[in-house]
């Protein structure tokens, strides 16, 4: 996961997200959870005219919310 803001590393949203990730056992549910926070991430910060770090934070919620709909399923 690439969240990287002018010479500093991922932020904490980043860092929380891909310790979730880690956990989601199945590579294709993973990648495609990857790609929808980096996509979510993006969009906040370019259409929402967000800073990064907020944007990731909005992404990062829709993520647990992915997690918490596949979990119920299971």
């Amino acid at each position: 996961m690439k969240a990287v803001s002018a010479g500093t590393g991922p932020s904490r949203w980043a860092r929380q997200a891909a310790t979730l990730l880690a956990q989601v056992r199945d590579d294709a549910t993973r990648d495609d959870l990857r790609l929808r926070f980096d996509e979510r991430a993006a969009i906040c910060e370019v259409d929402g005219e967000l800073s990064r770090t907020e944007a990731e934070r909005v992404a990062f919620e829709s993520l647990v919310q992915a997690l918490e709909r596949l979990r119920s399923r299971s």
